[in-house]
Protein backbone atom coordinates (compact mmCIF):
# COMPACT_ATOMS: atom_id res chain seq x y z
CA UNK A 1 0.00 0.00 0.00
CA UNK A 2 1.43 3.31 -0.67
CA UNK A 3 2.57 5.48 1.94
CA UNK A 4 0.18 8.45 2.99
CA UNK A 5 1.03 11.65 1.30
CA UNK A 6 0.57 15.13 2.93
CA UNK A 7 1.81 17.04 -0.12
CA UNK A 8 -0.68 17.08 -2.79
CA UNK A 9 1.47 18.27 -5.16
CA UNK A 10 3.46 15.23 -4.92
CA UNK A 11 0.20 13.19 -5.69
CA UNK A 12 -0.10 11.62 -9.02
CA UNK A 13 -2.90 12.85 -11.24
CA UNK A 14 -4.67 9.54 -11.92
CA UNK A 15 -4.59 6.84 -9.59
CA UNK A 16 -5.94 3.66 -8.11
CA UNK A 17 -8.09 2.72 -5.63
CA UNK A 18 -5.64 0.95 -2.73
CA UNK A 19 -3.58 5.16 -3.12
CA UNK A 20 -7.26 6.67 -2.41
CA UNK A 21 -7.89 3.91 0.05
CA UNK A 22 -4.49 5.06 1.86
CA UNK A 23 -5.31 8.98 1.40
CA UNK A 24 -8.70 8.70 2.85
CA UNK A 25 -7.64 5.95 5.59
CA UNK A 26 -10.25 3.90 4.94
CA UNK A 27 -10.68 0.00 3.44
CA UNK A 28 -9.83 -0.78 -0.23
CA UNK A 29 -12.90 -3.04 0.32
CA UNK A 30 -15.21 0.22 1.25
CA UNK A 31 -13.99 2.34 -1.04
CA UNK A 32 -14.55 -0.47 -3.74
CA UNK A 33 -18.08 -0.31 -2.44
CA UNK A 34 -18.68 2.75 -2.66
CA UNK A 35 -17.35 3.16 -6.02
CA UNK A 36 -19.90 0.28 -7.33
CA UNK A 37 -22.92 2.61 -5.49
CA UNK A 38 -21.40 5.10 -7.55
CA UNK A 39 -20.85 7.42 -4.19
CA UNK A 40 -17.41 7.97 -5.22
CA UNK A 41 -16.20 9.71 -7.92
CA UNK A 42 -14.08 7.16 -9.74
CA UNK A 43 -13.92 5.58 -13.19
CA UNK A 44 -13.01 2.19 -14.84
CA UNK A 45 -10.12 1.88 -17.35
CA UNK A 46 -11.27 -1.88 -18.24
CA UNK A 47 -12.05 -3.79 -14.97
CA UNK A 48 -9.89 -1.66 -13.12
CA UNK A 49 -10.92 1.80 -11.01
CA UNK A 50 -9.02 4.99 -11.30
CA UNK A 51 -9.36 8.25 -9.32
CA UNK A 52 -8.41 11.55 -10.43
CA UNK A 53 -6.92 13.73 -8.15
CA UNK A 54 -8.95 16.85 -8.81
CA UNK A 55 -12.00 14.77 -8.12
CA UNK A 56 -10.73 13.53 -4.67
CA UNK A 57 -10.28 16.45 -3.36
CA UNK A 58 -13.66 17.80 -4.58
CA UNK A 59 -14.94 14.75 -2.78
CA UNK A 60 -13.07 15.78 0.16
CA UNK A 61 -13.99 19.52 0.31
CA UNK A 62 -17.77 18.84 0.26
CA UNK A 63 -17.67 16.62 3.34
CA UNK A 64 -16.01 18.89 5.64
CA UNK A 65 -17.92 19.57 8.62
CA UNK A 66 -18.14 23.51 9.17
Amino acid sequence: MPKKETNWDKVPVIFDLAYAATLLGISLDSLHKLCQKGQFPAFKVGKLWRVNKDDLMTYIDQRKVS
